[in-house]
């Protein structure tokens, strides 16, 4: 029986360092597929809204989701992780893009404002930083490869789903979304510091990553993380009301 090993060939392998190319056309490609769907739920949003199957479609999505996110595990049951151990330990889904899928899940079928608030900062904020830099997480796998793929599908339907939320639903974020999201983040924090304490392969939170100018030590790197996070966040407020606030103005305008 054939047995995938780490570095692998195979279509469910790890790939070499540097198989894929940051801003190179198989990246571009989903960045541009993505962008075509906002673009034509935006441009279609009465008619979704009113389609009835909308709401199936939703379901649909959180589903397709959901065997995204599960997809990842059982991958890594068959080939293990990047060690080429089969310690699921250091792969728990506590990370920020993993957190935001599953708020996803719920948010876009139960149509709940508090996620879709906490989605907003989340998921676009962190998981949208995630999309045009994901050579952090697939520098090792192109298109040849599964992983390629479901990094795509865990990250950009997010993504979409909630854009979808908010151009055909009407969600809007509120401020106190803004200190819900850093929670749930701080609440994902507390177990990542103790596991990346316990096991020495694990790099919850990527507090090991080798980043210059923020402490090496693990709670003082969390605590470095949440502050950036903050001012994000923050940032991510400050836009959005300034965008409301010119679209009333012209919607008055026009009125």
């Amino acid at each position: 029986m054939l047995v995938y090993q780490y570095y692998s060939e195979g279509f469910f392998g790890y790939g070499q360092e540097g198989d894929f190319h940051p801003y190179g056309i198989w990246h571009l490609i989903p960045l541009l597929l993505l962008a075509a769907a906002v673009y034509f739920t935006w441009k279609n949003h009465a008619r979704l809204k009113g389609w009835k199957y909308e709401g199936r479609f939703r379901y649909l999505l959180s589903f397709v989701m959901l065997m995204a996110e599960m997809a990842y595990y059982w991958r890594l049951l068959y080939v293990g992780d990047e060690y080429g151990e089969f310690q699921m330990l250091t792969k728990l889904p506590i990370q920020v893009c993993q957190w935001g899928l599953i708020c996803c899940v719920y948010m876009i079928t139960s149509q709940n404002d508090t996620l879709f608030g906490i989605n907003f900062f989340i998921t676009l904020g962190c998981t949208g930083i995630a999309l045009f830099l994901p050579q952090t997480v697939i520098s090792r796998t192109g298109p040849r490869y599964f992983r390629y793929y479901q990094f795509w599908f865990g990250h950009a339907l997010p993504v979409y789903s909630t854009l979808y939320m908010m151009i055909v639903h009407g969600k809007r974020p509120r401020y106190r979304h803004l200190w819900y999201a850093i929670g749930c983040l701080a609440l994902a924090a507390i177990p990542s510091y103790f596991a990346n304490e316990a096991i020495p392969t694990a790099n919850y939170l990527y507090v090991k990553l080798e980043i210059p100018l923020l402490p090496q030590n693990q709670l003082l790197r969390m605590l470095s993380y949440f502050v950036i996070i903050s001012l994000l966040f923050h940032g991510m407020w400050f836009i959005w009301m300034k965008i409301s606030r010119q679209t009333k103005k012209e919607s008055g305008a026009e009125k």
